[in-house]
């Protein structure tokens, strides 16, 4: 199989992320705070292990990190302890669906006053007109992905996290199309992410990072490990966002695979990511019929959207996967910005190369476009 799904789960897996689940399963076998010994010990090390290292990608503090499902579980989690009744919230177009229906649950359930700016048929960010709201509305928080899923296109994070921070509000950064590919320090008050894209990690494990002036109440009440016999959940970080028995084998896939990036030079990855996009996107200027949704000048992500003026992008699909090419077609989980696009009937076909894609991958692509 050719893949060109990346933007949704890296595969396949380095080998030493397979090892390292592997040796969980047949070696440790137990969680971190979960009784004593060795076994208990190392998982206690791995576990801090990629506390600190998230924390390095985030600016925050390793004791500030908690592990868990996801990124849709962060948010979930991240939205419910920070908005109160009445709060205004600003986000926009670009987000994906672990950002778009909880704040749509809770402006139904608490009220809220939720601002989306609009924009014209672009596939670029809106940072003007984001920072402009932040300016004029003071929200409560304004809570927006990093890079778009469907474009590609990146936000200027750090103008926006600052722009927030002058006038009182928190920022809340959705980081899971930008994890492994770009630095996440841009002083986000909160930054959420997922390890099994760009980081290469197992699928299940993701990241909540916070400042550490932020308190945030536990959602979520269970298991800690917690060696005292307590009634209540802790609120001390990270155990207030941890309730349960952890994903431990990912944690151990997750650690692997930082340690594989850092080996191999994350800007060197996204080149070489980026490399192949280029080559795609100047395959399809030589076919007749696509549309490419791009970004403008600004920098960005290994995605590439594109629709045709005689096929959707079902049918696309459909024959991509007659010829063994794995591409992701639709919504993206993207409801509204499709809206913006143009794209709102059938939505795209969305190419998204890895570090490991190769140039015959690319040929074996374009030729299959080219029967169109």
């Amino acid at each position: 199989m050719i893949y060109f799904d990346h933007a949704a789960t890296s595969y396949p897996k380095p080998d030493a992320v397979v090892a390292a689940v592997q040796h969980w399963y047949q070696n440790v076998g137990v969680s971190a705070d979960r009784g004593e010994g060795p076994r208990t010990r190392e998982a206690a090390s791995v576990v801090q292990r990629v506390r600190k290292g998230i924390a390095k990608m985030t600016g925050h503090t390793a004791e500030r990190v908690a592990c868990n499902s996801g990124a849709t579980e962060g948010l979930n989690l991240v939205l419910r302890a920070l908005l109160n009744p009445g709060d205004r919230v600003l986000t926009t177009p670009f987000e994906h669906s672990s950002v778009v229906r909880p704040l749509l649950a809770l402006r139904d359930e608490r009220n809220l006053q939720l601002d989306v700016p609009t924009v014209g048929a672009s596939s670029g960010p809106t940072d003007a007109a984001l920072c402009e709201a932040i300016a004029s509305n003071h929200p409560k928080a304004v809570v927006f992905t990093h890079a778009s899923n469907v474009t590609g296109a990146i936000f200027d994070a750090e103008r926006i996290c600052n722009v927030a921070r002058q006038h009182g509000t928190l920022s809340v950064l959705d980081a899971s199309q930008t994890a492994g590919y770009l630095s996440l320090d841009v002083g986000a008050d909160i930054v959420i992410g997922s390890g099994h894209k760009a980081i290469h990690g197992p699928p299940g494990i993701g990241f909540v990072s916070v400042h550490a002036a932020l308190d945030l109440a536990p959602q979520k009440h269970g298991g800690t490990g917690s060696s005292a016999a307590l009634e209540r959940h802790p609120s001390q970080w990270p155990q207030a966002f941890e309730a349960g028995t952890p994903n431990t084998p990912a944690i151990f896939g997750l650690a692997a695979a930082m340690d594989w990036r850092a080996e191999q030079g994350e800007a060197n990855l996204l080149d070489r990511a980026l490399q192949r996009l280029g080559e795609i996107e100047a395959g399809l200027a030589r076919l007749n019929g696509f549309r490419v949704i791009r970004p403008g000048t600004q920098g960005r992500t290994p995605v590439l959207s594109f629709v045709h003026a005689s096929y959707d992008s079902l049918e696309i699909g459909s024959v991509l996967v007659a010829n063994n090419i794995h591409a992701r077609t639709g919504f993206h989980c993207a409801p509204w910005i499709h809206e913006h696009l143009g794209t709102a009937v059938a939505g795209t076909v969305r190419i998204a190369p890895g570090p490991g894609t190769s140039p015959d991958d690319v040929t074996a692509l374009l030729a299959v476009l080219a029967t169109l």
